[in-house]
């Protein structure tokens, strides 16, 4: 896989704005969630982390507190990927930013035929990020080279798209149980919502769809410079 070519075709910002500078209020931390490890441990493809290795020193294999936290979550770690953590957000190097970064809080949405329709939300951190609150931010050249660089990983690498399908049916799964929609930036560019269990697209506006955690505050208390 030539992760040069990969990056290079997958590097625009998701928004238009620095939504790091959004979330970061919400973490105590006050790093974005996305760049703190208490909250989400990047994974990379074997031969990813060794094109990163040969050329930057901003990554290093993940560990945590304890040999036991490490262990359980490398056992759930999918084969051929290592879990990495950086030296933070503000060393973070953009042209050396994993695919993972690159595509938080997104994943590749397959329906049931394997079809693969667009964009989704990993809907764990849907309480802590900005972006997932605010799909209507997400640039359409951001959308543009998502859909791109993952068709160019499944041709690369075709298990990743069986990976990916069998997440998407576990959210299909998971939103049956919650009584939930499943949003989705769609590949023709429109944003929509599919009814998990009989798999039908129904078109939205993305800034009328539910938001979570903080958010949903923030958007009946808007700071001045999110007014209109």
């Amino acid at each position: 896989m030539d992760f040069a070519a990969l990056y290079a075709a997958f590097d625009a910002p998701i928004a238009a704005l620095d939504c790091g500078e959004k979330c970061a209020p919400y973490n105590e931390y006050g790093v974005p969630f996305c760049c703190d490890t208490r909250h989400a441990v990047p994974a990379a493809y074997e031969d990813e982390w060794a094109y990163l290795r040969a050329r930057t020193r901003l990554w290093h294999v993940w560990t945590a507190e304890t040999p036991e936290e490490t262990a359980a979550l490398q056992a759930e770690t999918p084969a051929g990927q290592v879990l990495l953590a950086c030296q933070g957000a503000a060393a973070c190097q953009r042209r050396f930013r994993t695919l993972t970064c690159r595509a938080f809080p997104f994943f590749p949405y397959l329906d049931s035929k394997g079809r693969f329709l667009g964009l989704s939300c990993y809907w764990e951190y849907e309480d802590r990020c900005w972006v997932a609150n605010n799909l209507h931010m997400v640039t359409d050249a951001y959308r543009r080279q998502f859909v791109a660089a993952f068709e160019m990983l499944f041709a690369h690498k075709p298990e990743e798209k069986h990976t990916f399908a069998a997440h998407s049916a576990h959210m299909r799964v998971v939103f049956i149980r919650r009584r939930r929609r499943i949003p989705l930036l769609h590949r023709n560019g429109g944003v929509y919502q599919i009814s998990p269990r009989r798999e039908r697209l129904r078109r939205v506006h993305p800034e009328d769809l539910p938001k979570h955690g903080p958010y949903r505050v923030a958007a009946w208390l808007p700071f001045p410079d999110e007014l209109p």
